[in-house]
């Protein structure tokens, strides 16, 4: 934690603001097109130009309020809380805990784990494997897809691909996916925040910066949302699975396991 001073001291100047405003607007948009991306495109366009850890800061409170938008304004809210209530209580409970060990994770080593189990699952499911087998979801099974998710969220600050391999291993249609990920990423975002708070890790700056986001990240989830309404079953989860492509590819990329295999194959 020794880096929190200087992390805390990085300077914001109005140009560096309207750029992350643009940020969010863009990862609105694809949230409200998709469900999701708000914190992978968010982190991935604003560590551009500032720290992945200020990155991971500043997505909290625009992530925290789109998903409880995408969740509210879903159908069957009560019955998606109480068909799901055991993963939802693993999923805080599990992303409160691992969240404060993301300062000192070795973040290259996740990556490539991440990275390497959604490919593997983007090349099952496109040939077919998972076509016919629909994941029984009973109290077990609920607790650890919540630990799982809330392991790598807490990590990560990043929701989208351990998200959308358990609901597409679930089968969900388009809309009961966009409705149990705003309510999974809204949980998900509390154990995040509440981290964040009781161990005096958000700095009132961050904070303050985090929470302006709101506006152009909101305004980009209706225009995505507006997208959404055009988009087919099917288109969807192409869609999807395109998005996760991308997603594995560059956790592979961030891990060094390109760089790897050019340097292994490049001497023989």
């Amino acid at each position: 934690m020794s880096d929190l001073p200087d992390f805390y001291n990085s300077d914001f100047t109005n140009n560096l603001i309207f750029f992350t405003a643009i940020v969010f607007l863009i990862a609105g948009i694809v949230k409200g097109s998709i469900g999701m991306g708000l914190p992978l495109v968010s982190i991935s366009l604003l560590s551009l130009y500032t720290s992945p850890r200020l990155a991971m800061m500043l997505i909290i409170v625009p992530t925290l309020v789109t998903n409880f938008l995408q969740f509210y304004r879903s159908a069957h809210k009560t019955e998606m809380v109480l068909s799901n209530q055991f993963l939802l209580v693993s999923l805080f409970i599990c992303t409160i805990t691992f969240s404060f060990f993301s300062f000192s994770l070795e973040q290259k080593t996740l990556s490539f784990l991440l990275g390497a189990t959604i490919f593997i699952f983007i090349i099952y499911r496109w040939s077919g494997f998972f076509s016919s087998r629909k994941m029984v979801f009973d109290k077990i099974s609920q607790i650890i897809s919540g630990a799982v998710i809330g392991i790598a969220a807490g990590f990560t600050h990043v929701w989208a691909p351990t998200i959308v391999v358990l609901l597409m291993l679930r089968q969900a249609n388009k809309e009961q996916f966009v409705g149990l990920t705003g309510l999974y990423i809204f949980v998900g975002s509390l154990g995040l925040f509440s981290t964040h708070y009781f161990y005096d890790l958000l700095h009132s700056q961050i904070f303050l910066i985090s929470t302006m986001m709101i506006f152009p990240s909101i305004f980009g989830f209706f225009i995505g949302e507006k997208i959404r309404s055009f988009i087919s079953e099917q288109f969807f989860e192409t869609l999807l699975l395109i998005f996760l492509l991308i997603v594995s590819i560059n956790l592979l990329y961030k891990s060094d396991f390109f760089a790897y295999l050019i340097k292994t194959f490049g001497k023989s």
